[in-house]
């Protein structure tokens, strides 16, 4: 990715409540980089398209808040299964309704796990345009969102496409 992409490492924070994280395949510096997004919110919601909420929560250390889960299968914790990753619609309602459900007060914070894995399932234009309203949806909440991406799986035109809808790109280094 170029510079415009506005990248900072993996210590540091994009300001704003929107950030694209970039690491290669499952990682652990990854999976904290998440954990530390995660940990300030009041409430969590995790769309987890490629493991189960079980595995989602075992690869993070550290305190998270309470966290409900959009998966494609049925499991504890889930506040909706959709039918497949492509399921856009049935995501977007997902988080809508869960951002709708929490109080006032709270400020939420989503993680898309993973923006790969969506990409696979989803038209590209499609996804784009999911993604501006899921960013628009969870600042209008008053939260943070950030989706998880394998640099490895994309082309560079398509990643700096998508990180314009971000305020910032975090890039893990496994």
């Amino acid at each position: 990715m170029s510079d415009a992409s506005r990248a900072v490492d993996a210590r540091g924070d994009p300001d704003g409540a929107a950030a694209l994280v970039l690491a290669p395949g499952v990682s652990t510096e990854d999976a904290r980089v998440c954990a530390d997004r995660l940990a300030a919110a009041d409430a969590a919601l995790v769309v987890s398209l490629r493991r189960t909420p079980r595995n989602w929560q075992a690869a993070r250390d550290g305190p998270l808040p309470p966290t409900g889960f959009v998966t494609t299968d049925s499991h504890p914790g889930s506040v909706r299964a959709v039918a497949d990753p492509g399921d856009l619609t049935g995501i977007g309602i997902a988080v809508s309704e869960y951002l709708g459900d929490l109080p006032g007060d709270a400020e939420p914070a989503v993680c898309l796990d993973s923006l790969t894995t969506l990409l696979q399932f989803a038209e590209p234009e499609r996804a784009y345009r999911f993604l501006q309203v899921l960013c628009g949806r969870v600042r209008a909440a008053g939260g943070t969102v950030h989706c998880h991406a394998d640099p490895a799986a994309h082309d560079d035109a398509a990643l700096e496409r998508l990180a314009g809808l971000f305020d910032g790109v975090l890039s893990v280094e496994t």
